[in-house]
């Protein structure tokens, strides 16, 4: 049987960097590995509820997380929060300076997911005796949304929830990666019920190069789910950047 292993946590010291970056004693990891946790859940919560309230059918008009990154030094936590900026994409299709500028993050949006973040953490050093310290919470927009692979497969989670034929699908996304430059190649391959069919089957495609087994290789990795009329359809998408 394949030994299978998640190629990011493979390449952790070379061309991955931690998203946790701490050190404590042993007796106080479980509770500070607990409190990561509940703030990475607490901030997809937040953004899901806010990107409900937009009501919209594209996911380049929504706030998409790209990565949560914690940093604790001594009696402060620091929660860096990397959102898919779509300045880009948004003045591709000429639109008004008034319309791009309602993507940037605002305060207020901060402020409400630092007060939410506060209210769930207190709750739960309430319950489990946690140590609760000084949070900082900073929202950055990242502009690589062509080479990310948590930005496609929420591109095509998006298009498989809005029934789209998943070849369709993966075709507009590989026309999409083929234009990029800085990448290598890319794969996706995507699990479940395809186009309601009763049988669950597995369909890949991939475009240029995906050298797994090289340490070197920076590889950008993402397993999602999309929740369909018909079912659960499980996505993973490699892509292999310069």
């Amino acid at each position: 049987m394949g030994q299978k292993v998640h190629p990011l946590g493979f390449r952790v010291g070379l061309t991955q960097n931690y998203q946790s970056t701490w050190f404590t004693n042993l007796n106080n990891y479980s509770n500070l590995l607990f409190q990561d946790h509940i703030i990475r859940q607490t901030i997809q919560d937040y953004f899901n509820k806010v990107n409900l309230k937009k009501n919209s059918k594209t996911v380049v008009n929504l706030l998409n997380i790209i990565n949560i990154e914690i940093k604790r030094k001594f009696d402060y936590t620091d929660i860096i929060v990397s959102i898919a900026s779509t300045k880009k994409v948004l003045a591709d299709k000429s639109l008004n300076n008034s319309e791009i500028n309602e993507t940037i993050i605002s305060n207020d949006l901060i402020d409400k997911l630092h007060a939410s973040l506060l209210k769930k953490l207190i709750s739960l050093f309430q319950k489990n005796n946690l140590d609760c310290s000084k949070l900082i919470l900073t929202i950055q927009e990242s502009s690589e949304l062509e080479t990310n692979a948590n930005f496609i497969a929420k591109c095509l989670i998006d298009d498989l929830e809005n029934r789209i034929p998943f070849r369709r699908a993966l075709k507009n996304i590989l026309n999409i990666a083929q234009k990029q430059r800085d990448l290598f190649g890319i794969k996706i391959r995507v699990s479940g019920r395809l186009n309601g069919i009763e049988m669950a089957r597995s369909e890949w495609i991939r475009e240029g190069r995906i050298p797994l087994q090289t340490l070197t290789a920076n590889i950008d990795y993402c397993n999602d789910i999309a929740h369909t009329k018909y079912g659960l359809l499980g996505v993973k998408v490699w892509v292999y950047k310069k």
